[in-house]
């Protein structure tokens, strides 16, 4: 199947903080450029639109994300980390950012990690709804320059998402390809809770089994796709939303990535029908990679 048209040049910062991070000074000064640009005025509701590096360390990050998937990168702003953003783009189209953090309590939280942006109609309504669901608000709503209104949130377990309303709508909507994200599945002590917490957030549609033909766990639906999965968490992981990306070869992207000094924490097995690992990028972000039969293959 051929691609669907790139979806524009798509930039989106996220929150630009972890739980218990310092910079809300910089904040102010940051670069935050609109979700889509050109406007598509297009809202998904539910669908995870961007997904962003919040980490100590962008030099590296980016190092090891170019060499691994060959993505390439453009940063905007001053020389000054606390204020500039980058751009991820994995064959020319934007596919997420990175954002320099700094914890306030160094090793009480993880130095980096991927956090996801959940588009919704209402920010504010959804941290309400958070907040009387057992969540927690992060950073409350607000307005991001020309970008729209975001919010961050810790679900009822600690695992960490935005949410975001754009000023210029969600970009296209379509299956990713290979260096692009496929997946975000959210590993839960309890599963079933999590997914009635999650279900006003899209609001979603929750199926059985967390992928099709699988009984475990649950699907998170919206539009009539599978936007995310939830499953119980292996013995000694704490809750965390994992993001997939998408590979030709699991077990040749593990090779570089190991190569280019991260860590496989889970090797190539299958999973979901197909073949996936677990990696840490050398700032300490998880993501997961995994393949996709071409005859699976669908726009969106």
């Amino acid at each position: 199947m051929q691609r669907p048209p790139r979806r524009g040049r798509a930039l989106l910062a996220v929150l630009g903080l972890l739980a218990g991070a310092t910079a809300a000074s910089a904040e102010s000064a940051r670069y935050w450029p609109p979700i889509t640009d050109p406007a598509t005025q297009v809202r998904d509701p539910g669908r995870f639109v961007w997904v962003e590096l919040l980490t100590l360390d962008v030099g590296t990050a980016a190092e090891f994300y170019g060499k691994v998937f060959g993505w390439t990168f453009e940063t905007y702003g001053p020389k000054d980390d606390l204020k500039t953003y980058t751009v991820v783009l994995a064959g020319g189209t934007p596919i997420g950012g990175m954002v320099y953090v700094r914890p306030r309590e160094p090793g009480k939280y993880p130095s980096s990690r991927w956090v996801g942006l959940i588009s919704v109609t209402d920010v504010a309504a959804t941290a309400a709804l958070v907040e009387k669901e057992g969540g927690k608000v992060i950073v409350s709503p607000r307005k991001a320059g020309d970008r729209g209104t975001e919010a961050l949130f810790m679900d009822p377990e600690g695992g960490l998402f935005g949410a975001i309303t754009s000023a210029t709508g969600d970009p296209e909507d379509y299956l990713a390809g290979n260096g692009q994200w496929l997946w975000a599945e959210l590993w839960a002590d309890d599963a079933g809770k999590m997914a009635a917490f999650y279900k006003g957030i899209g609001p979603y549609e929750v199926a059985g089994g967390a992928a099709s033909g699988e009984t475990a766990g649950f699907q998170l639906r919206s539009g009539g796709y599978a936007r995310a999965g939830i499953l119980p968490r292996p013995t000694k992981v704490p809750t965390t939303w994992l993001p997939y990306i998408r590979v030709k070869s699991v077990a040749d992207t593990v090779a570089r990535a190991s190569e280019a000094g991260g860590k496989v924490v889970m090797q190539p097995t299958q999973m979901h029908g197909t073949s996936m690992a677990v990696i840490l990028d050398p700032t300490g972000a998880p993501f997961a990679v995994a393949e996709w039969a071409t005859v699976a293959r669908e726009a969106r």
